[in-house]
């Protein structure tokens, strides 16, 4: 009864506060709080019905996408959107729906798209939903060879305020539908103007892609010839002959012109290098750093930062066309802001015939551009010093530690518009299936996020020094600057301990004592976590597991790595009950599969052993006090 009581009274609390803080006024209020102060605010308000519903939601999304629950998450999310009980619950699990056959690229999934859209925009009165509804259905409209009535569904947003404000998202959208490149570009450029930025054209005799035909219309910009303060602009390549030439004039065409653009060649073997040289001839501000070996992107970025002189620093990757006023824009905001450490630009993701690219995201083409992350180069060296020296994911590691540093607010997310169109291709870094950001952290990017975290919030100081002789924290080996094997090559390991090493039960301490047995033998150890489906999925793995990767006793393993092992240990068959997708691909001399528990579904459990790792395995008993018969009924799933 009282429990009741209570519920019914968080529920009207949060309609009155549904009520008193429209949408707008809501994402207003959020860009001026810290992610602390919006995180206490989630506890206090995630009592009621429908933040109960969005979590639920979060928490089937994040084991689907996250941790690659495919096939049951997308069951879960399919129940929770065929009940008829709860209308909101029903539209939150339509979006996901919808956002995952959409993120397919499939006429099939644009299809099934297009059947949920109705589902999220009756009744919807949020305009920030009704214009991404807008921009998913053009798309799927498009995907299907229906540009006209893709179109027609977007023109209503673009001659009144019907989604909201203007928004430079429905002028991609609406770019996207054109055939002609004439009016592509007549549509970017109204996104450009949004945000007072000046307009950009084609060269008419260039004889490359458009993406790489791109000029400058005019610049608006006073002349900012006197007194500027030195950017270092710094620039990590490899490889580059075909882009290189695109990204080095887009930045030596900035409307701020007090520059030093220090390129970093990461031992390219084609023309890069010479294509380099040949600009630095003519542009004294151009200096080429050539590296000893290939590191990656972050190693290259740090062997400029050593000669960088600039008061500021900013990135510009090596494939990526920059808006002569990019520059201009972080500077000044950094200038008038003097607390603020460093600042972000925003970015859309384009293909070389300037068709933009959501990356997972819901009706949404632009967002904040990390590699565009501009900072105060004297207070960060001093206090942080130098990115991570890994080869992929260290701008978010980098921006975390400057916030732990000198707080939340340090950093700022500027609202700018697309100052950069960043490249997309299928050779691209933020392209590849297994270590590549798609919208959301999976594989070597969430181990490393946690593991990156957890030493934030237990090192007592923050700063990394390059060359980096000690790793601060232990990381996955594909982001190794100096690679344990070729490509394709598999690593090889004595043992190979599968489980689910996020628990803080008695399956943490058999996992910590059998990692300890092996490493007694002087055993290379690796680590496979498979997670439990059941188990909260955000949590994390546990720390003692942490402190033995640390102490480099063992090495996690992750999706996208070839490993071959004497002996795979799986020591918790719950992970084994569902099907996951980022699971290393592990050949074994003998499997070995421990009876912890009585799944649900023993027979499932092993179907999976044999699909994971291609043998069915040799079953053994927990301990040995476990009978014959207690593990014959366990094995029958009874």
């Amino acid at each position: 009864m009282l429990k009741a009581l209570a519920q019914q009274g968080t529920n009207l609390l949060e309609s009155l506060i549904n009520r008193l803080f429209p949408p707008e006024r809501k994402r207003n209020i959020s860009e001026k709080l810290t992610d602390k102060q919006k995180d206490t605010i989630k506890k206090l308000l995630f009592l009621g019905k429908y933040q109960t519903q969005e979590r639920e939601v979060r928490r089937v999304k994040h084991l689907l996408y996250n941790l690659g629950f495919r096939k049951r998450g997308l069951e879960e999310l399919e129940k929770l959107y065929r009940q008829n009980k709860d209308q909101y619950l029903k539209k939150l699990a339509a979006w996901e729906l919808l956002l995952w056959h959409a993120n397919q690229y499939t006429e099939e999934g644009a299809r099934k798209c297009l059947e949920l859209l109705p589902e999220v925009v009756q009744e919807e009165k949020d305009p920030v939903h009704i214009r991404k509804a807008a921009i998913m259905t053009a798309e799927c409209l498009n995907r299907l060879g229906k540009a006209a009535e893709a179109k027609h569904v977007l023109s209503p947003f673009l001659a009144s305020t019907k989604g909201g404000d203007p928004h430079p998202d429905l002028y991609l959208a609406t770019a996207n539908l054109e055939s002609s490149i004439t009016a592509k570009m007549e549509w970017i450029n109204q996104s450009l103007k949004l945000n007072g930025m000046s307009m950009i054209k084609l060269d008419p005799s260039a004889s490359s892609s458009p993406y790489d035909s791109i000029v400058m219309d005019r610049s608006h910009s006073e002349d900012l010839t006197n007194n500027q303060p030195l950017v270092t602009v710094i620039m990590p390549v490899y490889n580059a002959e075909d882009v290189i030439r695109t990204s080095l004039t887009s930045v030596l065409e900035q409307t701020w012109t007090n520059l030093e653009v220090l390129v970093t060649d990461d031992c390219s073997n084609d023309a890069t290098a010479e294509i380099v040289e040949a600009y630095a001839a003519d542009d004294s501000r151009i200096q080429l750093i050539k590296a000893e070996s290939n590191g990656g992107a972050y190693v290259a970025r740090n062997l400029a930062l050593k000669e960088a002189t600039g008061d500021f620093i900013t990135v510009n990757d090596a494939d990526d066309w920059s808006h002569a006023e990019k520059i201009e824009t972080q500077v000044k905001h950094l200038l008038k802001n003097k607390a603020v450490i460093g600042n972000t630009s925003e970015q859309a993701r384009a293909t070389n015939h300037l068709t933009f690219y959501r990356r997972g995201k819901p009706g949404t083409y632009i967002f904040s551009n990390m590699s565009s992350f501009m900072f105060r180069r004297k207070p960060v060296m001093e206090t942080i010093g130098f990115w991570d020296s890994v080869r992929f994911a260290a701008d978010s590691e980098f921006i975390r530690r400057i916030k732990k540093v000198f707080g939340e607010k340090s950093i700022v997310y500027l609202t700018t518009g697309p100052l950069s169109f960043q490249r997309q291709s299928d050779t691209s870094l933020t392209g590849n299936e297994a270590f590549g950001y798609h919208g959301f952290k999976m594989g070597a990017r969430k181990e490393y996020e946690e593991a990156h975290d957890y030493f934030h919030q237990t090192a007592k100081r923050l700063d990394y020094s390059f060359p980096l002789k000690t790793r601060p924290f232990a990381v996955p080996e594909p982001m190794w600057p100096k690679r344990e094997i070729n490509k394709g090559e598999r690593r090889h390991f004595d043992v190979v301990i599968a489980s689910d090493f996020r628990l803080d039960d008695p399956t943490t301490v058999g996992n910590t004592e059998e990692i300890l047995f092996h490493k007694q033998k002087d055993a290379r150890i690796g680590l496979l976590q498979l997670s439990e489906y059941n188990v909260n999925p955000d949590r994390t793995i546990h720390a003692n597991v942490r402190e033995i990767l640390n102490r480099d006793h063992a090495k996690m393993l992750v999706y996208g790595e070839k490993i071959s092992c004497d002996t795979l240990i799986i020591r918790h068959l719950p992970s084994l009950q569902e099907w996951q997708r980022y699971v290393p691909d592990v050949k074994a001399g003998q499997v070995r599969v421990v009876i912890n528990h009585s799944p649900q579904n023993m027979q499932q459990c092993q179907k999976h052993v044999k699909e994971f790792f291609g043998d069915s395995g040799v079953w053994h008993p927990y301990n040995a006090s476990m009978s014959k018969e207690e593990t014959d009924t366990a094995l029958k799933g009874g």
